[in-house]
C-alpha cells in the first residue's frame, strides 16, 4: 500500500481533530463555568463513564469517524489517525491521569 501525501494529512488531521476534541473535553469545565452552565456539565462525569465504558467510548468514535467521512480512502485515513489517537487518550492518558491523581492524593494524605 501506498502512503500518498493525501492519505498521510488525511491521517495527521484525522489525529489533530480528535486530539483538539480531547483537549476540548479537558477544558470544557473552564467552558461550562464561563458560560454558567457547569451545574449541568462536568467533565468528570463524562471522564468517569469514558472510563467505565472504554470500549463503548472507542466503538462510538469509530462509528463516528466512518459514519461521518465514509469508506473513501481519504475517509479511511482519516478514521485511522482517528484511531490511534483515541486508543491512546482512552487507554493509556486517563489510566496515567488516575493513577497520578491517585498518588498525589496518597501523598497529601501522608503529610
Amino acid at each position: 500500500m501506498n502512503f500518498t501525501p493525501s492519505a498521510r494529512g488525511s491521517f495527521v488531521a484525522g489525529i489533530g481533530f480528535w486530539s483538539l476534541l480531547w483537549a476540548a473535553l479537558f477544558k470544557s469545565d473552564d467552558f461550562a463555568e464561563a458560560c454558567g452552565v457547569q451545574r449541568w456539565f462536568s467533565s468528570e462525569r463524562c471522564l468517569r463513564w469514558i472510563r467505565a465504558n472504554k470500549t463503548t467510548t472507542l466503538l462510538a468514535t469509530e462509528l463516528w469517524n466512518y459514519g461521518t467521512r465514509g469508506i473513501d480512502p481519504l475517509g479511511v485515513s482519516f478514521a485511522l489517525g482517528g484511531t490511534l489517537t483515541n486508543i491512546v487518550a482512552i487507554f493509556v492518558l486517563l489510566p496515567m491521569l488516575d493513577r497520578a491523581k491517585r498518588r498525589r492524593s496518597e501523598l497529601s494524605i501522608q503529610r
